[in-house]
Formats: structure tokens, sequence, C-alpha cells
């Protein structure tokens, strides 16, 4: 049985067989891209601003999600504070940029292929719309009366930290409903950490 193949048919084959290739090597790529580039918050990462830390399991009555509280004590005065999170804040928005100048590299790029530019726009669109919210959840949160916060969002999670003296059960609730509402990121994926 001789199968007979015309042009058409090939072309769209290998149409076919390029976007899984594609859709391959980005999940590769999506899947390393923030290992490699330093986007991910530890709290190793975060341990070295704070000294003596002690982690408290703050479980919401009512609800079965459970949000990790790292408190700081021994903090010698303000300027640390501030300095913490200024420094992060610079080191967030530095890990931003490069980002959103590598993706913007590949739409000005007269070599790039139309589907990776139109990929590269998805992504600048993520980026802003991630520093945006990031914004506002930390402008609402000090809105309720925290001297300071820094938020770091990913697609499927969030980071907090913020200075108070304490972190009360009632407080934790606030922060958690504020990104719950901004992100539609589940509690379980939410981690407080404070730094007083």
């Amino acid at each position: 049985m001789k199968i007979k193949l015309s042009r058409k048919t090939i072309a769209i084959s290998s149409l076919v067989l390029m976007l899984f290739v594609i859709g391959y090597a980005y999940n590769i790529f999506m899947s390393t891209k923030y290992d490699t580039m330093g986007f991910d918050i530890y709290e190793s990462d975060l341990s070295e601003f704070m000294k003596e830390d002690e982690v408290v399991d703050v479980i919401n009555e009512g609800t079965e999600s459970s949000i990790t509280v790292i408190e700081s004590r021994d903090v010698e005065d303000k300027d640390e504070v501030s300095s913490f999170f200024t420094e992060y804040r610079l080191e967030r928005d530095k890990n931003r940029t490069k980002e959103y100048d590598m993706w913007q590299n590949i739409i000005n790029s007269d070599k790039a292929e139309p589907t990776f530019k139109t990929l590269a726009q998805e992504e600048i669109v993520k980026i802003v719309a991630l520093t945006e919210k990031e914004m506002i959840i930390e402008n609402l949160i000090m809105a309720r009366g925290f001297d300071d916060a820094l938020v770091f969002l990913t697609d499927d999670s969030a980071t907090v930290v913020v200075a108070a003296k304490e972190l009360t059960p009632a407080s934790v609730a606030k922060i958690q409903d504020i990104v719950m509402t901004k992100t539609k990121i589940p509690a379980s994926n939410i981690k407080i950490m404070l730094k007083d």
C-alpha cells in the first residue's frame, strides 16, 4: 500500500511538529528561568538580613490554610529595617528589568520568529502586571497600618515581608485577604514574614 503525501499535508505536519517542539522548548525554558535569573526568594536569602529568626505557624481558625510567619528579633534600629526593604525592592526591580530587557530584545530582533515575538510580548505583559500587583498590594498593606511591606509574586505564589512590632492572627488574615483578592492566589501559597 502506497501512501501519497501532498505538499500541503507535509507542510501542515511540519508546522504541527514545530509547534510541539516550540511548546516543549518554552516549557523547559520557563521552568528554569526563575532559577537561573534568581527570581525565587527563599528563607535562606532573607535570613541574612534577619537575626535570630523564629518560625511560628499561624493557623486561621475556620479555614484549613496555614501561613508560615517568620519573626525577627534583635533589630538594632529602624534604619536597618528600612535598608532591608529598600535593598530587596531594588534587587527585585533589577531582576524584573533584566527579564523585561531580555524579552524586549527578542521583540526587537529581526531574526526572531513571529511566534517567539508573540511569546515575548505576552511575557512583558505578565511582568508589568506582576509589578503593578506587587506595588498595589504593598500600598494596601501599608494602608492597613504596617510600617513597610515587600511583596514577591509569581504566577502561583506570594511572599510578603512586613515591618511591624508583631504579627497577630488578625493582621495575618488582613494581609492574606489583600493578597488573595488582588491575585487569586490560594492561602496555602501565601507566605508572610515579619521583619521588625
